[in-house]
Formats: structure tokens, sequence, C-alpha cells
């Protein structure tokens, strides 16, 4: 299941009246100004509350959109989630994991939270999260519960943890693009066709984006721009996704795309510059990008 929009609801529900606080040098807020400050009650139920908020309209949507109402008893996914998407969904189950996390991290931050301690609660945070998902997965007629997708959003709870502890991991960006070029699965779902479904993945890439200055010396890294990075993308294939194999089927398309981290681009100031950018930067920006899998293609623009 693609959680990019419940995890963008979250993030600005997170974020409305917050200071983002990464342990990197694109802080919102410098970190020196929490050294010795108390976790703060009132701020503390403000997460607590906006994370109810946020989860119950997120449930409201999926109920109507995804589940559709229609409950069986509990039950385990019984394999089908092994070929699913062809795997593409875990890596929305990681990516969703990393962004529950970081956003969950600078809320208990923004309350005062020790970084360690915030690191672990943002972790737990992400497991819960998926938990829930996969428990309301379980009274489904199509899907089940999962331990991979579960295991799948929890490792992605890691992601602040490995950031704040690796220099290559600091500057690297999760990102998912949505260009619909093909409206396959609609016409094979027998729906009409609508600007975005959860459940195509064939018009899904994702991406992690990283800074190439790390492979190289100091003369290396002076000059590459800190603001330039290189992305990896992971998407389906069109041509050999089939709906009558249950969205099975379809080849693995990869791509390399040059990639923008708009912080250190545009280095905000305001708070609110910050927190706006700190929402888009999961958004892969259209640019060119070379396929290099299965097909060699060359595309000018994609996103």
């Amino acid at each position: 299941m693609t959680l990019t929009l419940i995890f963008l609801l979250s993030f600005l529900n997170s974020n409305a009246s917050s200071d983002t606080l990464p342990t990197h040098s694109d802080s919102i807020i410098n970190q020196s100004t929490l050294q010795g400050i108390r976790p703060k009650k009132g701020r503390l139920w403000a997460v607590g509350a906006t994370s109810l908020l946020t989860l119950g309209s997120t449930y409201v949507y999926l109920e109507r959109t995804w589940w559709n109402g229609k409950g069986v008893p509990f039950h385990f996914d019984e394999g089908r989630d092994l070929t699913y998407a062809s795997g593409l969904d875990k890596i929305a189950h990681l990516e969703g994991g990393a962004f529950v996390s970081e956003t969950y991290y600078n809320a208990f931050r923004w309350a005062g939270v020790s970084e360690r301690k915030a690191e672990w609660l943002a972790l737990g945070s992400a497991a819960f999260v998926e938990l829930g998902i996969e428990l309301k997965d379980s009274y489904s007629p199509t899907y089940g519960f999962s331990w991979r997708d579960v295991a799948a959003g929890t490792l992605g709870g890691f992601w602040p943890i490995a950031q704040h502890r690796s220099g290559f991991l600091r500057d690297a960006q999760w990102k998912v693009s949505y260009w619909q070029q093909t409206p396959k699965y609609f016409k094979a779902r027998g729906i009409p066709v609508q600007r975005f479904s959860i459940d195509d993945y064939i018009n899904q890439t994702y991406w992690f984006s990283f800074s190439p200055e790390h492979f190289g010396g100091q003369r290396w890294k002076q000059a590459w721009p800190d603001w330039l990075q290189l992305s990896v993308g992971m998407g389906l294939e069109a041509e050999t996704w089939s709906v009558n194999k249950d969205g099975l089927g379809g080849r693995h398309e990869w791509y390399i795309a040059p990639d923008i981290n708009l912080v250190k681009l545009l280095k905000p100031r305001s708070t609110v510059a910050k927190v706006i950018l700190n929402v888009l930067k999961y958004i892969k920006i259209p640019a060119p990008t070379l396929q290099i899998g299965p097909k060699l293609r060359w595309y000018w623009v994609y996103f």
C-alpha cells in the first residue's frame, strides 16, 4: 500500500505549529538552544492530540477509499504479499516508515525531548502506525495482516537514527513521484480514471537521492555543489503488469537522474519556509532521466 498521502497529511499536521529539528546543519532552529531544556508537557499534549486527529482522519480516508468498509474476520496474508506489485509496495512501506519516524522525531524534539529519546520514540511511533495499518488490513477481504509490511515500515523507522550517525545518509533523501503515463490500472480494474490512486503502482516511482560529494577527495567535495544530488529510482513496467495476476508481473524499472536538495539550494531562514521545504523534499523534482532497466531509454523530463 502506498502511504505517501497519509504521511503528507501527518507531516503537515505535526509541523503546523512547530519547529522541525533535524540534527544536521539544515536544522530549522539551532540545536544548542535545546540543551538542558526539559520536555514541555503542553507541547507533548499537542503532539499527542495532533497524532490522534491525524490518525483518525487518515483512518476515515482509508476506510472510504482503500478498505471500502468491507470487513471479514481477522486473517494473515497467505503469500500474496510476497509478490504483490513486485515488491514495490515494500519500498513504499519503508519510505513511509522513514517519513513517520522523521515527523515524530521533529515533533518530540520540538516538545523538548532529548535527541536519543526522541529517536527511539520516533521509531516506536513508526512501528505503531505500521502495525495499526496492518491490523486494519487483517480485516480486509483482499489483503491480510503482513509481518513483512510491518518489518519494512519499522525498518524505515530507523531512518533518523541512521541519518544522525552517518555522514553519507545525513544529506540523503527518500522521495516519491507519480506520473500517470498510462491509465492501464484504472481500465484493468474497470473504474473511472482518477488523478491519483494509492494502488496505482504502475505510475509510481520511488527514489533515493544522495550527494556524490561523499565519493571524492577534499577538492571534489569543495567543487561539487552541496545542493546537487544523484537519485536512483525504482518503478514498474506497465507492459508486463497484469491485473489478472493480482497486480503482479510488472518488471522493475530502474532510473538515474539528477536531483536537488531544496533546503541547501534555497537556504530558507523562516520557520514556515523550512517546514514547507521539509514537506516538498519528499517529492522528486522533474528532471532529465536515464532509464537503465529493463530497457535503456532517455527522458528529457521525467517525474
